[in-house]
């Protein structure tokens, strides 16, 4: 019955992997920023984050300027934040969303300026604090 259980609470997506829930919080938020940092390194160009906005067709360069402390999960995803600039000096939130891959994790999905889906979520309950 106990083994029912937690099939059904993982298959819903309620707990993490077992490699991930093996893992400390602090192993898991050292692992999240080395995959980010590699994954800025690759798009990054003349040290400034490339963004076209799909609604305007503007290109905008984005400086890294502060990255946020606070980690969510969605499930087996993580949510990490961050403060950008622009050449004009304006401030815009990214969000990157990165998941486990079975020997580390991996950005799957960047939102600049786009957060009323994750505060959505975070309403809902289904994006939590790591802690």
């Amino acid at each position: 019955m106990i083994r029912i259980a937690l099939f059904a609470l993982l298959a819903l997506g309620l707990f993490p992997p077992a490699s991930v829930q093996a893992q400390s919080l602090t192993e898991i938020r050292t692992q999240l920023q080395a995959t980010l940092q590699r994954s800025l390194s690759r798009s990054m160009m003349e040290g400034a984050l490339p963004h076209l906005d799909l609604m305007t067709g503007k290109l905008t360069r984005f400086y890294p300027t502060e990255n946020h402390e606070i980690i969510l999960r969605i499930a087996d995803v993580y949510v990490m934040c961050a403060t950008l600039v622009d050449d004009d000096g304006t401030e815009a939130t990214v969000d990157y969303y990165m998941t486990h891959n079975g020997s580390g994790y991996s950005l799957i999905r960047t939102e600049i300026n786009n957060r009323a889906p994750l505060l959505a979520l975070m309403k809902s309950g289904k994006a939590i604090r790591l802690e």
